[in-house]
C-alpha cells in the first residue's frame, strides 16, 4: 500500500478548524472504548464540554496571533494535517476545503504546540513539579497541548500523528527550544506511552490525577531533547 502523502497546513484562522478539532476528538471516543482505553477521555463528547470547546478555539487565536507577531501574545502553533482527495471521494460529513485550483483537501489530524506552557495538573503534581521548574529555568521548553486524528476518515488518517509530531519537533527547534514535552494517559498497559517512545520521546515521570468517584487518571510525562 502506498504511503499517505500529507499536506501540513499552518495558516489556521477559520473557526471551522476548531469545529474539526472537536469533531476529531469526538470521533476518537468510540474507538478508545472499543480497545479498552475508555478511561482516557471518558464518554462525554468533547463538543459538549465547555472547557474543550474553549481550548479548541483558543488554539486558533493563539496560533494566528503568533503568526502575525502580535505584541504581547503568547506563542503557539496549530498544524492541520490534510490529504488531497479526488473528486469521486464522498466527503459528506467530513472536514475538507477546496483550494483556488479546485483541489480538495481532507482534514485528518491536528496538533497544537505551545511555548513555555504546561497543564495545571503537570505544574502542580509532586512527581512533575521539579521537572517543570528545571525546564523553565534551563531554556525555552515547548509543550504538545493537542494531538488528534479524525477516526471518521478511516485509512486516510494513518500516520498523521507521527507526521504532526515531526512538524512540532522541527518547529520547536526553529524557535530555539531545548526540549519538547507532552503527557498522555498511561492506562491500558501503557500503549499510548509506547507510541510516543516509538516516536523518540523518553518518559521522565508518572503521575496520578485524582478524580472524585474514580481511581484517578494515570498519566506519564515524556520529553525529547534537542
Amino acid at each position: 500500500m502506498a504511503e499517505t502523502k500529507f499536506h501540513i497546513r499552518e495558516v489556521c484562522h477559520n473557526p471551522t478548524d476548531g469545529d474539526f478539532i472537536l469533531a476529531a476528538f469526538d470521533s476518537a471516543l468510540p474507538h478508545l472504548a472499543s480497545v479498552g482505553s475508555g478511561g482516557q477521555w471518558g464518554s462525554t463528547p468533547f463538543s459538549e464540554r465547555a472547557e474543550a470547546r474553549q481550548r479548541a478555539y483558543d488554539s486558533i487565536s493563539v496560533s494566528e496571533a503568533s503568526r502575525l507577531n502580535q505584541e504581547g501574545s503568547e506563542h503557539g502553533k496549530l498544524f492541520i494535517a490534510e490529504v488531497e482527495m479526488n473528486h469521486e471521494s464522498d466527503l459528506q460529513g467530513l472536514s475538507f476545503r477546496t483550494d483556488g485550483h479546485g483541489k480538495r483537501f481532507l482534514s485528518v489530524g491536528a496538533a497544537f504546540v505551545r511555548e513555555k506552557w504546561w497543564p495545571g495538573y503537570v505544574k502542580a503534581h509532586d512527581n512533575t513539579k521539579s521537572i517543570v521548574e528545571n525546564a523553565n529555568s534551563e531554556g525555552v521548553p515547548y509543550y504538545v497541548e493537542i494531538l488528534i486524528s479524525d477516526f471518521r476518515t478511516g485509512a486516510a488518517r494513518k500516520g498523521a500523528g507521527a507526521v504532526l509530531l515531526q512538524e512540532m519537533k522541527a518547529y520547536s527547534i526553529s524557535r530555539g527550544a531545548k526540549a519538547l514535552y507532552l503527557d498522555c494517559w498511561a492506562g491500558n498497559n501503557g500503549n499510548l506511552v509506547k507510541f510516543y517512545t516509538g516516536q523518540g520521546f523518553v518518559k521522565v515521570a508518572d503521575f496520578l490525577v485524582e478524580k472524585p468517584g474514580s481511581g484517578g487518571w494515570p498519566g506519564s510525562l515524556l520529553m525529547v531533547e534537542f
